[in-house]
């Protein structure tokens, strides 16, 4: 049954082998043999005793018996029982393993008795089923019978007689058992013994390991010829063949079975009793065949045929149909492309809750039949699509053809205006035009039907319509205004639909005949294609796909139309095919039931498309393929396979942080393991992406950022995300046009970090300068304004803490240099653009006036937006030379104010209070852009520097305001003074009657300047006498006019207290040293022991756990 070389058992081809050897041997025996005389028998013993004792052991075969049987029968005179002999042995109930004794022993009497070969087969031939009318009663004794009789054949004792029988027999089991196949164990304990003898039959290995046998590795039988065992083996082949249709029809019936068991399971919770009890009942029946079939398969050789306990397109729909139910439950996928869709198609208005039932009453009756519309997924057959249509037969699916073929075919058009009002007139004058009100109302409620454009006005058109035309005429003349919407006018379609679905409780008449006119309508664009313009046909499939997604009409129904286009997919199929996807594709693909049918249909269509050579039709199958199932993003699953879980998990929470869920996510980062250097790498890639957020969540990053910083063990992460932010902005002004998108997103994520105390002004000041003032290497930079929005998103960012104040005044000196960098690049781009644009002006003549280009209008309105919000009253400079000049006036100033105050004290002071604790606070924004104080009187004077040449400087600082409790301190420190003075000794009273101490304060911002020697210069310009001896300036503090403290410079040319100052100021740093030691190792000695201390509570603990 199969070509050479073949797989066999090697113990099988050994045995085979030794059997023909055995049968040849019995052949040549049986040949050779001569006639027995009457002498030679009556020689013999033929005693009754004798003989009577070797007829009972006959009777009683057994393996074990047979060699003294064949030994007695050489030595008695047998001729008169040879009929008893022969109906002895076919009548002895014998064992498989008795067979090949028994036919030595036939082949011994058949030596000596010639008339034992006829007797013996006549005695087999009694139990055999030769004709169709014959039952087999015994199919254990019919197994041996059959055996037994091959053997005989084999071993020459029967001839052609006993082959004629033989294959009657065969016939009659393998042609009369199609049904049932109860006779597999008869044919396969044929085949491994003496099937290769008489069908050419080489069993399958029983191991799973075999031989490799030629033709020549097994010896023939030549009792057979090749022709008959040709027959045979057809006959074998036939009955495997009918086996194996049996065994896939009975797959195929239990995997009906299971497939609605499944379904109902899934639907309804659980199936019947009787579809369980149908289920388990093919199962069994399948699994018997399949049982027989695998023995039947390796005992002829055969390879035994693949099949599956479930078709693969059932199993796949029904693992694609849970996997769409758990993602809509899970939320992972919607219904709906998006939140408004989802509005428009579900959130229908229930007219019976608005309107008075008294209204719509009349028409909630159902009057016409319901249409027959297929509401069932499972009814729709999807299988063999792929076929031509030349290539099978119809299909009754494809439509029913109403009209006779001889009738010639009229397009149907809709009806125009007038024959709708010609039809609504005669339906019912009376009914319909009851007043001239309501013709008003009825012509004015048609003509905005043209003006649906939102759900709005398609609710209020439908409950319109149940309050005031009500009525089975204008029932009909909407119908027919809905059935009718000119093709030019497919936006309307899913308006009318909502109409109709909000319509459909109250009008169930509407509803039907509206429905069924579009299927009546599709089914004969189906059967005549090419007849009508494929604009109708288009609005036709796509109304029906709106009404589907209303839930108007089944899906099951759009399902049904869909695979009646794909059958014949070409000419105007595919545009329809087309429109249908794009409108309800997404919508039955979503849905759990129509998914793995939509699916189907899909796939189809795609390979159909491969046969399609017109380039618009690929370009509109294209487009409704991805209508319907969307492209993924690729890089976005590669990226979700190859990273790690925790590595997502980390992203969402940093990626997605938003204000509801800004704590939660803090305390989640809070419990990652910051010890894992990978772990800790995610969270500050991430930390440090400000581009990955929304723009209106950066504040939230912030902050969680400055949530963390206030923790013990987070601080640090702070710090880093402000140098990230930094570098970013660095990089971006390195590597111009790359980074520029995130430079402005670092930049914006700064100031959000600032607002929320994580950085200090002088980061912003140094980031702020640090973008106008580093230098443009890239010749094209005159094209990139990324500087401009960096700045301008930065200010927008902070500038609620720069209004008031030292930090309005230092933002004041920023902004004149923002504004010569902005008219700085503004002269650049003109320069440019003109140099760019000479060419085409040399070109178009030379009178042609070319206006020139404008600046970017969106730069410009950030830039002065940004101001807007900074300085709300200040005037910008209108070109680059006021903004220079701006520019040159603070310079002037500030180096004034330097070559004559460089070490103020009030400017030291200022300096160190905004170092120690900057003004953070939020000040009321001034409607004016002035000055803080409107003169110098209403500022309260802390010094006023008198030099030796007259020039007065006046310093002014704020006077900080002072707080009741402060006053009620101040008050008792004071009267404890006092206190303290009047105990003070007698001598202390002489000394200090001696030396009177005036009632002067000398100022602490003195004092330091004092002792930082930080004094005026009589002529800061002059050059000094190299001969002059060597003086050191003083400061002497007087009162003045008006009370006030005046500061006099003195000129002391001693120089024994010049040196016994130094050496003081020498000996006070030498103090201040030694302290500093002391200081620093007694903190270093308290961080040891704290250290040791918790080292230790660290090993008591992990010697506890």
């Amino acid at each position: 049954m199969t070509d050479w070389p073949r797989l066999a058992d090697q113990q099988w081809v050994q045995e085979t082998n030794r059997r023909v050897e055995a049968q040849e041997s019995h052949r040549s025996t049986l040949v050779s043999v001569e006639t027995t005389d009457e002498n030679a028998l009556h020689s013999l013993d033929s005693t009754l005793k004798k003989t009577t004792a070797f007829m009972k052991k006959l009777k009683t075969l057994s393996a074990a018996s047979i060699p003294s049987l064949i030994d007695e029968l050489s030595r008695l005179n047998l001729s008169k029982f040879v009929e008893e002999m022969a109906a002895g042995i076919a009548e002895t109930k014998l064992k498989p393993s008795d067979v090949i004794p028994i036919v030595d022993l036939c082949v011994a009497i058949a030596s000596r008795y010639p008339k034992f070969s006829e007797l013996i087969l006549a005695e087999i031939r009694k139990g055999l089923p030769l004709k169709r009318a014959d039952k087999i009663s015994n199919p254990a004794k019919l197994r041996i019978d059959v055996r037994l009789l091959c053997e005989l054949i084999l071993c020459g004792v029967v001839g052609k007689e006993g082959l004629q029988t033989l294959g009657a027999t065969l016939s009659y089991i393998c042609i009369t058992d199609k049904g049932e196949h109860s006779n597999v164990g008869l044919i396969c304990s044929l085949c491994r013994p003496v099937g290769w003898q008489i069908a050419g039959i080489v069993p399958s290995p029983e191991a799973s390991e075999g031989v490799s046998v030629g033709e020549g590795d097994l010896k023939v039988n030549e009792a057979i010829t090749p022709e008959h065992r040709k027959v045979v083996n057809d006959l074998f082949s036939n009955y495997h063949t009918g086996l194996i249709r049996h065994l896939e029809k009975a797959c195929a019936v239990m995997n009906v079975v299971q497939k609605k068991v499944k379904r109902h399971e899934r639907t309804r919770g659980d199936a019947t009793m009787e579809e369980k009890t149908e289920l388990e009942t093919a199962r069994a029946e399948y699994e018997r065949l399949k049982v027989l079939a695998v023995e039947l398969s390796s005992a002829l050789g055969v390879p035994m045929v693949d099949l599956k306990e479930e078709p693969s397109d059932n199993e796949e729909d029904e693992m694609a149909a849970m996997e769409m139910d758990k993602a809509l439950a899970e939320g992972q996928v919607s219904l709906w492309p998006d939140d408004e869709s989802r509005l428009f198609y579900e959130n229908v208005i229930d007219i019976r809750n608005i309107v008075p039932r008294s209204l719509y009453k009349e028409s909630e009756e159902r009057t016409i039949q319901e249409n027959e519309l297929k509401t069932s997924v499972d009814d729709i057959d999807v299988d063999g699509l792929e076929v031509e249509p030349a290539e099978r037969e119809g299909d009754a699916d494809l439509g029913e053809k109403e009209e006779s073929a001889d009738e010639p075919y009229r397009p149907k058009t809709p009806p125009s205006p007038a024959q709708f009002q010609e039809d609504t007139t005669g339906a019912g004058e009376a009914s319909l035009i009851t007043s001239e009100e309501m013709k008003q109302l009825a012509q004015k409620f048609f003509l905005n039907l043209d003006h649906l454009v939102n759900r709005d006005t398609t609710d209020q058109c439908a409950l319109d319509f149940v309050s005031n035309l009500n009525t089975k005429s204008y029932r009909k003349k909407l119908v027919k205004v809905l059935y009718g919407v000119p093709s030019s006018r497919l936006d309307l379609l899913p308006f009318y639909a909502r109409l109709v679905a909000s319509l459909s409780p109250v009008m169930p008449d509407l509803t039907t005949e509206l429905s069924t006119m579009l299927i009546k309508q599709f089914r004969e664009f189906v059967q005549r294609s090419g007849q009508e313009r494929v604009e109708e046909k288009i609005k036709c499939v796509m109304f029906i796909g709106e009404l589907v997604k209303f839930g108007v009409i089944p899906r099951a129904e759009a399902l049904s139309c869909l695979r009646q286009l794909v059958y014949d997919f070409r000419g105007h199929s595919v545009d329809m095919v087309c429109a249908m996807i794009e409108t309800a594709g997404f919508y039955l693909y979503r849905n759990s039931d129509s998914h793995p049918k939509m699916k189907i249909i899909l796939d189809v269509v795609q390979k159909k498309k491969e046969r399609i050579k017109d380039v618009r039709h690929v370009m509109l199958i294209d487009n409704a393929f991805f209508a319907c199932i969307p492209p993924a993003d690729s890089a976005a699953a590669r990226r979700a396979q190859a990273e790690p879980p925790l590595m997502i998990f980390i992203r969402h929470l940093i990626v997605d942080i938003n204000e509801h869920n800004v704590n939660t996510n803090i305390k989640c980062i809070r419990r990652l393991a910051w010890d894992d250097e990978t772990i800790a790498g995610w969270c500050l890639k991430y930390l440090t992406s400000p581009w990955l957020l929304p723009y209106s969540n950066l504040l939230h990053l912030a902050s969680a950022v400055a949530g963390l910083q206030g923790l013990t063990y987070y601080d640090w992460i702070s710090t880093y995300v402000i140098d990230a932010c930094q570098e970013m902005i660095r990089i971006s002004l390195e590597v111009p046009g790359l980074f520029n998108q995130r430079a402005i997103a670092s930049a914006c994520y700064l100031g959000e970090l600032y607002n929320y105390s994580v950085c200090d002004t002088p980061v912003i000041y140094k980031v702020l300068y640090q973008i106008i003032s580093f230098p443009e290497t890239d010749p094209l930079s005159w094209q990139e304004f990324y500087r401009v929005r960096m700045v301008c998103e930065l200010l927008n960012t902070v500038a609620d803490f720069f209004q008031t104040g030292r930090a309005r005044r230092k933002m004041d000196y920023f902004l004149t240099y923002f504004h010569r960098f902005y008219w700085m690049k503004r002269e650049q781009w003109k320069v440019n653009v003109a140099m760019v644009e000479v060419p085409g002006a040399e070109e178009s003549g030379d009178g042609a006036v070319i206006e020139p280009p404008r600046f970017p209008a969106d730069v410009e309105a950030e830039y002065r937006e940004c101001m807007r919000h900074m300085r709300k009253s200040a005037s910008l400079p209108k070109d680059l030379a006021e903004a220079e000049k701006a520019v040159e006036q603070v310079e002037q100033q500030l180096k004034e104010k330097l070559a004559l105050a460089s070490g103020s004290a009030d400017e030291e002071e200022e300096e160190e209070d905004e170092r120690k604790a900057p003004d953070r606070t939020l000040h009321q924004i001034a409607e004016e852009d002035g000055e803080e104080y409107g003169s110098d009187s209403e500022r309260p004077p802390a010094i006023i520097a008198e030099d030796d040449a007259d020039e007065k400087v006046c310093v002014h600082v704020e006077k900080p305001a002072i707080q009741p409790e402060d006053e009620e301190f101040m008050r008792q420190l004071d009267r404890m003074l006092a206190d303290q003075i009047k105990v003070v000794p007698q001598q202390t009273s002489v000394a200090a009657a001696a030396n009177p101490s005036v009632d002067m304060t000398v100022p602490a911002a003195v004092r330091n300047r004092f002792q930082r020697q930080i004094c005026f210069e009589d002529s800061p310009g002059g050059s000094k006498n190299e001969n002059s001896k060597p003086s050191m300036k003083v400061s002497l503090m007087a009162r003045g006019k008006g009370n006030k403290l005046v500061l006099k410079t003195v000129s002391i040319e001693e120089s024994a207290l010049h040196e016994a100052w130094k050496k003081e100021r020498e000996r006070e740093e030498v103090e201040r040293a030694d302290i500093k030691r002391v200081t620093l190792g007694h903190t270093a000695r308290i961080f040891a022991e704290e250290e040791q201390e918790m080292r230790q509570q660290i090993y008591s603990h992990s010697r506890f756990n």
